[in-house]
């Protein structure tokens, strides 16, 4: 009790301090996710012996899953449009999370036999478990801010955060999946996540202000559903092509990039990118609209990847670059999707509409999984550089591609909620 009184009064808590404690749980929230999008496949495959079609089938519907639950779950508590209310409920959804993310480190020590059986039923757990902490948390990035601006800020922040541990898992990816007992090391590395996700969520739930009920707020300012689909259209591209990335990340960095140190390091570098650059798209938005800071992005994206395909085996400056190319532009797409998200919530029902988003873009990459699983399964090599190099390259000039005609499409129209 005496560090709550510590704290400021109810409702007075700074922006800088509730952006850090949202950046903080978002970290840890993010470590749970981008474990389970970095490792579960190359998990599955390599440290359990499942086969890719079935591991990607199995994560893939898993996400699916995951996007059905976050609309159950935005059904079930449609009565939450409190921040308070959603701090405590993702504090619980922490809680959940984290013991449905242990038993699934534990398949490795199952019989073989059983291994695929046991991954299905703790993945769909965890997908379960996980809709009570992202979905909540994320409303809080529309229901705690006070105006369009601290919510931009509380994106850089979150965005910056969620970088910085995504890289902090690719730098360790080699070493845990690569140790003489990779098992025991990811089952530690977890017990590591869920301990920092729990005391972000817990810090949350203590420090975010109250604010009046969203209902009375959003009623002024109805949002249009056709602004609303054009939105949810580029979430879907950009996390489909986000995720073929992210899937072939790992094999090309542990099979293509000629070691253990430039596997590390373009791990890394892609997630650094994303963290570092969220203050210079916070800065540029100050005199850029939302439709050309996309575009730069998106160009970013694009630029980075295709550097890869020509890019010599084990080159560790060129495989660099790349990687802090494709980052950046990856930090601003995730910057004006997330700001402009949480714009749209704060005008309507938060924790519905910010749950719809999270679930179109759970199953746009359940899809990618098992697109990705497939083809590893069908004879793409995943000791093949040149070929994931290009896999990836192809996938992202593609959605770059859709991204821009959808946003060539919606031009002039203020509700596309990209302005």
């Amino acid at each position: 009790m005496g560090k709550r009184r510590a704290l400021p009064a109810k409702g007075a808590t700074s922006d800088r301090a509730l952006a850090w404690t949202y950046g903080a749980a978002h970290g840890g929230k993010t470590l749970l996710w981008a474990a389970s999008d970095l490792y579960f496949t190359f998990f599955m495959t390599e440290i359990c012996g499942v086969a890719p079609l079935y591991a990607g089938l199995a994560i893939g519907c898993s996400l699916l899953f995951a996007g059905l639950a976050d609309l159950v779950l935005v059904r079930w508590v449609s009565d939450f449009r409190s921040a308070t209310g959603s701090a405590q409920l993702q504090a619980w959804g922490a809680l959940a999370t984290a013991g449905a993310l242990l038993l699934y480190a534990a398949i490795a020590f199952l019989p073989m036999s059983i291994r695929l059986g046991a991954g299905i039923v703790t993945l769909f757990g965890f997908r379960a478990a996980y809709a009570l902490l992202d979905v909540p948390q994320n409303a809080l990035l529309a229901l705690a801010p006070s105006n369009d601006e601290q919510r931009q800020r509380l994106a850089a922040v979150r965005n910056g955060v969620g970088a910085v541990a995504r890289t902090i898992l690719a730098i360790a990816f080699v070493p845990v999946m690569k140790g003489t007992r990779p098992g025991t090391s990811f089952l530690l590395l977890v017990v590591v996540l869920v301990t920092m996700a729990l005391g972000g969520a817990v810090l949350l739930a203590r420090i975010t202000p109250e604010r009046p009920p969203q209902t009375a707020r959003a009623a002024a300012r109805p949002v249009r559903s056709h602004g609303m689909f054009h939105l949810a259209a580029m979430m879907a591209v950009l996390t489909i092509v986000t995720t073929i990335f992210g899937q072939v990340e790992p094999y090309l960095a542990m099979y293509g990039m000629g070691g253990g140190l430039s596997a590390g390091t373009f791990l890394g570098t892609v997630a650094a990118g994303a963290a570092l650059s969220q203050t210079v798209w916070l800065r540029a938005s100050t005199w850029a609209k939302p439709r050309p800071l996309l575009g730069w992005a998106l160009a970013m994206m694009v630029v980075g990847s295709g550097l890869l395909v020509p890019a010599p085996r084990g080159v560790l400056a060129v495989g660099t670059a790349a990687a802090l190319l494709y980052g950046i532009g990856a930090g601003g797409v995730l910057f004006v999707l997330w700001s402009g998200i949480a714009r749209l919530g704060a005008r309507s029902h938060a924790l519905a509409t910010i749950g719809r988003f999270t679930a179109i873009a759970k199953s746009a990459q359940g899809c990618a999984i098992i697109a990705v699983g497939a083809l590893f399964d069908g004879g793409l090599a995943r000791t093949d550089g040149h070929a994931l190099a290009m896999m990836m390259a192809a996938a992202t000039l593609v959605g770059a591609i859709v991204v821009a005609a959808l946003t060539w499409a919606r031009r002039g129209q203020s509700d596309a909620m990209l302005t």
